[in-house]
């Protein structure tokens, strides 16, 4: 016995599912805004770590918690957090009268979109943190002392001399990350399952319940080779952007 053959059937058919086309949708929202606020926060902390003050690498060593842990605890862990009822996150709302009543964080989609994506950020700082950290360090002091003795200012050294000489790290940084978070699927699974009514699914999540709910596996497969498609894109990418660094190696 044969199965026939399928051609490019479970592509048209998965793609046409309204489902699908917001998962697409929403794994490009959700990759974007996490990597922005990723990079705003870890690129404000990397700066702060280079400055000297008390208890400064006990707090680096800190920031590295969220990275250590599973990816599917962290969700577990949020979930908690952002409960209707017992939640922490409720609590210290109400506590603070920032609200009247609690937030249905897990059952209102906007809310369970805005969880997933804080639950996501905080785990993606660390890296852009450890990253950015380590580049700062290797600016050269020459660069800084001349800029000071010119009279910039904090923020002219920033933006004419410390952001200019990183620029291929944050490069390679924002390359990473997009691979990191465009197939996000733990996070997901432990936090919200893709609910409510299929607001948080992203490609990597919809492709499992296609594959392992529905027991659609052709389907499921297509949503794969779709997420590799665009995971793929990260690679000439990363080649174009080091194109400089490869030519000096080749001299």
């Amino acid at each position: 016995m044969t199965a026939p053959f399928a051609g490019l059937s479970n592509y048209t058919t998965t793609l046409r599912d309204p489902t699908a086309d917001s998962a697409i949708v929403r794994t490009f929202s959700f990759t974007v805004l996490s990597l922005l606020f990723q990079f705003l926060i870890g690129f404000g902390l990397a700066l702060l770590f280079s400055l000297r003050f008390p208890l400064r690498r006990f707090a680096r060593s800190l920031i590295l918690v969220p990275w250590l842990l599973p990816l599917l605890v962290t969700g577990v862990i949020f979930k908690f957090l952002f409960q209707l009822q017992a939640g922490a996150v409720n609590q210290v709302l109400l506590d603070l009268h920032l609200v009247h009543q609690p937030i249905g964080f897990e059952v209102d989609p906007g809310w369970a979109y805005l969880t997933v994506l804080i639950t996501n950020v905080w785990i993606g700082v660390p890296f852009f943190t450890v990253l950015l950290h380590s580049a700062l360090q290797d600016v050269p002091a020459e660069l800084i002392e001349a800029a000071k003795i010119d009279g910039a200012g904090p923020w002219q050294r920033l933006v004419r001399i410390k952001l200019p000489v990183i620029r291929p790290v944050i490069e390679v940084v924002f390359v990473l990350g997009f691979v990191l978070t465009v197939k996000v699927f733990d996070v997901v699974i432990g936090l919200t399952q893709g609910g409510p009514a299929n607001s948080t699914q992203l490609i990597a999540t919809w492709a499992y319940n296609l594959s392992f709910q529905d027991f659609d596996y052709g389907a499921g497969a297509a949503m794969n080779t779709v997420l590799l498609l665009i995971a793929l894109f990260a690679a000439p990418l990363y080649l174009w952007l080091n194109r400089e660094s490869f030519r000096r190696e080749r001299m």
